[in-house]
C-alpha cells in the first residue's frame, strides 16, 4: 500500500508540473530521450537481477511456455470481452454507434513516419536491454558478487525503485503537459468508459482459466495479468514483493503482449473490429501501440484506445499490490 500511495503522488506531483509547462512544449525532446534512458537501464537492471537468479535460470523453459500461453489466452480473452461491449452498447464493427450516421472513415489520419522509427528505436532498446541484462547477470554477476549477493541484490533493488519512481513522475509529466485527458473523455462520452473495465474482467478470467491450465498458482496468475503489457512497471513491483519466479513471468508476457500487439492490431481491426484491436494492446494501447491502432482504424478511434490504455495503465500499480498482500 506505501508504495501504491507512492506511485499516485509521483504521478499527480508529474501531472501538476507538466500543466504549468504546457508552453514549453520543446520539453517534450529531453523527456522522451530520459524515459527512453530510465526504460533501458531499467530492463537492464532487471536482467541482471533475473540472469543472476538460479530460480529463474533454471527455469527459463517453462517459463517462456508459460509466458506464452498466458499471452495468448489473455489477448483472446480481452478481445472477446471486446467483441461483447461493443455488441451491447451499440457499436458496430467500425467503432460507430449504430444510431448515429457518422462516417467510417471521417477523421482518418495516418500515421507519422516517425512513430514507425520510434517504434522500432524502443523494440531496439528493449531486446538489447533485456537480452544484455540477462547474459551479465547469468555470466557475470554470481563471479563477480559470489560473497556478496544479498548487497547486489539491494543495490540493484534499489536502482529498480528509482527507475520505477522517475518513469512515474514522467508519465504523470507527459499527461499533464499534454493537457487534453480530460478533454478527450468529454469528447467520447461516458459508454467508452466500459471498455478498459470489459477488457480487464476478461483478462482476469483469462487468468483464471490459466491458473487451471498451466503450472501457476492462482494468486501469481492474477498478478501477471494484472501487469496488462506494461513491462517497465509490473516486473518490479512484481519483484520487489520477492516473487522472482512470478516476476519473470510478468517481463515475459509484457514484452510478447507488446510485441503481438503490434502484429496483430492491423490485422484484427481489419478482419474482426475496432475495439477489438484496442481490447488486445491492454495497457500499450495509449503507448507502442497508439500509432498503428490510428493507422489501422480512425482518429477518435485512436481517441478510444489511448483512454483504455490509460485507465489501464493506472490500474497496474494499484491492482497488483492488492491482489500481492
Amino acid at each position: 500500500m506505501k508504495d501504491l500511495v507512492t506511485y499516485t503522488i509521483l504521478a499527480i506531483v508529474g501531472y501538476f508540473i507538466g500543466s504549468k509547462m504546457r508552453e514549453h512544449r520543446w520539453v517534450t525532446k529531453w523527456t522522451g530521450r530520459i524515459q527512453t534512458t530510465a526504460i533501458a537501464i531499467l530492463l537492464f537492471t532487471m536482467g541482471l537481477r533475473m540472469g543472476s537468479n538460479e530460480e529463474v535460470t533454471s527455469n527459463l523453459s517453462s517459463i517462456g511456455l508459460i509466458s506464452l500461453a498466458m499471452t495468448l489466452i489473455i489477448m483472446a480473452l480481452s478481445g472477446v470481452f471486446a467483441a461483447l461491449t461493443r455488441r451491447c452498447i451499440g457499436m458496430d464493427r467500425w467503432a460507430v454507434m449504430k444510431d448515429k450516421a457518422v462516417d467510417a472513415q471521417d477523421g482518418s489520419l495516418p500515421a507519422e513516419e516517425t512513430s514507425d522509427r520510434g517504434q522500432k528505436i524502443m523494440a531496439a532498446t528493449i531486446l538489447l536491454s533485456v537480452i544484455t541484462g540477462l547474459l551479465c547477470g547469468y555470466f557475470f554477476i554470481g563471479d563477480v558478487f559470489a560473497d556478496h549477493m544479498e548487497r547486489f541484490d539491494f543495490y540493484a533493488g534499489l536502482a529498480v525503485n528509482l527507475g520505477l519512481f522517475l518513469l512515474l513522475l514522467l508519465i504523470g509529466f507527459n499527461m499533464g503537459l499534454d493537457g487534453t485527458v480530460l478533454k478527450n473523455f468529454k469528447k467520447v462520452g461516458a459508454k467508452i468508459l466500459i471498455f478498459p473495465f470489459a477488457i480487464m474482467a476478461g483478462a482476469f478470467l483469462a487468468a483464471a482459466l490459466c491458473a487451471l491450465l498451466l503450472d501457476i498458482d492462482l494468486r501469481e496468475s492474477f498478478a501477471v495479468t494484472a501487469g496488462f503489457g506494461w513491462y517497465s512497471l509490473a516486473p518490479g513491483i512484481i519483484l520487489e514483493s520477492g516473487l522472482a519466479h512470478c516476476a519473470a513471468i510478468s517481463f515475459m508476457h509484457c514484452i510478447m503482449r507488446e510485441y503481438f500487439s503490434l502484429l496483430l492490431v492491423p490485422i484484427v481491426a481489419k478482419k474482426i473490429g475496432y475495439m477489438e484491436a484496442i481490447g488486445i494492446c491492454g495497457a500499450t494501447a495509449m503507448g507502442v501501440c497508439l500509432p498503428i491502432v490510428e493507422k489501422s482504424t480512425r482518429g477518435d478511434v485512436a481517441i478510444y484506445s489511448f483512454i483504455s490504455g490509460m485507465i489501464h495503465t493506472a490500474s497496474v500499480p494499484i491492482f497488483i499490490p492488492l491482489i500481492l498482500g
